[in-house]
């Protein structure tokens, strides 16, 4: 599966905002690869239009990819779940930090244990 491209005509000059009206991004094309500047874009943004050299407006590429999305297993997310917690109650209440840690427990152990249902 191989990557695709986005090439967009944007406003690009950070210190000031588009024309009133006008969105930030003039034009969108999807493409397979990241050059050349597809036609549609070319054409806007010659010279004698509105769009282009020194108006404010640039071409940008951005590359779109679809991962799959990995997800933690319940064990992983519990153990990690447990550790921040375990972290923030030392930093905040070192003395105290284990009697904190076994209330939080115990009021959500759905939660600590790894769900995904993270109700009260």
């Amino acid at each position: 599966m191989s990557a695709k491209w986005r090439c967009q005509l944007c406003w690009g000059n950070p210190y000031t905002s588009p024309p009133p009206g006008v969105s930030r991004i003039a034009m969108s094309v999807l493409c397979d690869r990241p050059h050349p500047i597809p036609d549609e874009i070319e054409q806007m943004s010659g010279l004698g239009t509105e769009y282009g050299p020194g108006s404010g407006w640039t071409i940008r590429w951005e590359m779109i990819e679809q991962r799959p999305v990995r997800r933690w297993s319940q064990e992983a997310r519990a153990k990690v779940r447990k550790n921040n917690l375990r972290k923030r109650m030392e930093a905040k209440f070192p003395l105290f930090a284990e009697d904190f840690i076994a209330a939080e427990i115990a009021r959500r152990p759905s939660y600590f244990d790894g769900s995904y249902d993270i109700r009260p």
